[in-house]
């Protein structure tokens, strides 16, 4: 039995009255926001919440990190305020990557169970909370680990550049190929009253001031109060919704063809060697719909930084990052055999992102190339592409998951993955007098809050037994180096010496 999806809604800050919506306690906005999307899914399906209670049978949500909303608890309750009593209900937390494994939390289901009707809803409203620099320490404290990351004054900015400062050394990537990238997206989005970004032109003084490394504001992902809701189920039972006049005869559909998901560890320092969990993910996806990479001609790249979009592309499609930056120029892809356009609704670069809940904004996109969003986006395919890709990311890296559509019904059947190497961990233990080379370095500009104030350079070194370390950066003299200039990725040599209580790392000629 192929799971189906049926429509896919969202909610945004705008739909309210400005005033009112300002009024509103942090709980109030939440269910706001949930309650619309649930029902502008309805609507649109022509039906609503007591006329289609009798046929849910599960509730998949995603927990709202703004208001530490956290645990099976309160899925129950949401279900319940809804005037769902009595769903199997689901929890997902899965950082970025969690709209992806929401939606494949509900393929598994109706793939076991034909009769299963499920609704994926969820709401959060960081743009709301997170106005303290209190709540920025908070998000620190989250995404880097406390005795490895947090004393070097890391932030989840500065290890998403590190990572793409390796990259760029590596592959030849550059900081215009960045900026060009970031300017075509933003373009896409202007012409969207329901972006974030709508009417709002980037100028070369943004592009020119980093927050960490390469890393510019329009280069980092928005943060909005968001809420969006979908409806999985079979062809059985949407027949027998049809039937029973639950939703309208002429309601339309694409199949859910393929799910994967991959996890690495927490923390940036534990990936050993900087490996990513974006290319497990996608052969699972791939696999499980026994379809090819060539087939995909649409895709939505997870966009949390600009070169995110180079790197997991690339590993979704098998193509060199440098290969893939210069199709991004242009706003594609390759799959390996034919550039794909992705992101024309502009990413969460721009549109909608609330923390976990922004890959809401690639469900949106891609619903809206089929017809099947309440608020479609402006920017469309010419016709409904064969198959598409929803790509999701959590944490530092740290989770990926990706989803497969298609517009007819599948008639492949699933294989086995390839055999892809193994993820590895990292577990620093560095010592005084050991040696390491610097494998990648990023200077912070912005930790507000932070106890480390900016300019400060954060270093990721690789000891001889692979081991990796992050530090600062000191000279002989013990001066504290602040800038990358002058360093060479893969050859420049650290000596590990304690400094105020913790390892540190100076350079050696």
């Amino acid at each position: 039995m192929d799971p189906i999806l049926l429509g896919v809604s969202d909610t945004i800050e705008s739909e309210f009255d400005s005033e009112v919506y300002k009024n509103l306690s942090p709980l109030e906005k939440y269910h706001s926001l949930l309650f619309r999307s649930v029902d502008k899914l309805f609507g649109f399906l022509g039906t609503d919440r007591s006329s289609i209670a009798p046929y849910l049978t599960d509730f998949v949500s995603i927990e709202a990190q703004s208001l530490g909303r956290e645990g099976y608890g309160f899925t129950v309750k949401d279900a319940n305020d809804l005037g769902f009593g009595g769903l199997a209900c689901h929890t997902v937390d899965l950082g970025g990557a969690s709209v992806g494994g929401a939606i494949g939390q509900a393929h598994t289901i109706v793939k076991s169970n034909p009769y299963a009707v499920v609704l994926v809803a969820a709401a959060d409203i960081p743009k709301s909370v997170f106005k303290q620099v209190s709540d920025l320490k908070r998000l620190t404290a989250t995404v880097c680990h406390k005795d490895w990351e947090m004393p070097y004054g890391a932030t989840l900015i500065g290890l998403y550049s590190l990572l793409c400062e390796r990259m760029m050394f590596d592959t030849g990537v550059t900081s215009e190929d960045l900026e060009e990238i970031t300017k075509h997206f933003r373009k896409l989005a202007e012409t969207n009253p329901r972006a974030f970004q709508y009417q709002k032109p980037i100028n070369e003084k943004q592009l020119k001031k980093p927050l960490s490394g390469v890393y510019s504001t329009p280069m980092i992902a928005i943060v909005t109060d968001h809420g969006f809701a979908t409806l999985v189920t079979s062809e059985f039972m949407k027949q027998k919704l049809i039937d029973n006049n639950i939703i309208k005869k002429e309601s339309q559909h694409i199949y859910l063809v393929g799910s994967g998901q991959s996890a690495h560890a927490e923390y940036f320092i534990q990936k050993k060697d900087l490996k990513s969990p974006a290319a497990l993910a996608c052969e699972r996806a791939v696999a499980s719909s026994g379809l090819k990479r060539s087939d995909i001609e649409y895709a939505w790249i997870y966009d949390c930084f600009t070169g995110m979009i180079i790197h997991e592309a690339g590993l979704y499609f098998g193509v060199s990052p440098k290969d893939t930056a210069t199709s991004l120029r242009n706003g594609k892809i390759s799959n390996g055999e034919k550039e794909i356009p992705i992101n024309l609704g502009g990413g969460i670069l721009n549109y909608q992102a609330a923390m976990a809940l922004s890959g809401a904004t690639g469900l949106v996109d891609v619903a809206s190339q089929y017809g099947l969003a309440v608020n479609p986006i402006p920017e469309k395919l010419s016709s409904p592409p064969k198959v598409s890709l929803l790509g999701g990311n959590g944490g530092i890296d740290s989770i990926n998951t990706v989803i497969l559509f298609a517009k007819d019904k599948p008639g492949t059947a699933t294989r086995e993955p390839m055999a892809l190497k193994t993820l590895e961990v990292n577990v620093p233990s560095p010592k005084v007098g050991e040696i390491a080379t610097i494998l990648t370095a990023s200077t912070i500009y912005f930790n507000p809050g932070g106890e480390k104030k900016p300019p400060y350079l954060i270093v990721c070194s690789k000891k001889e037994n692979g081991e990796m370390v992050l530090t600062n950066l000191y000279d002989k003299e013990g001066r504290e180096i602040v800038s990358k200039e002058g360093l060479d990725l893969g050859k420049s040599k650290v000596e590990f010496q304690e400094k105020d209580g913790k390892i540190q790392s100076f350079l050696l000629d």
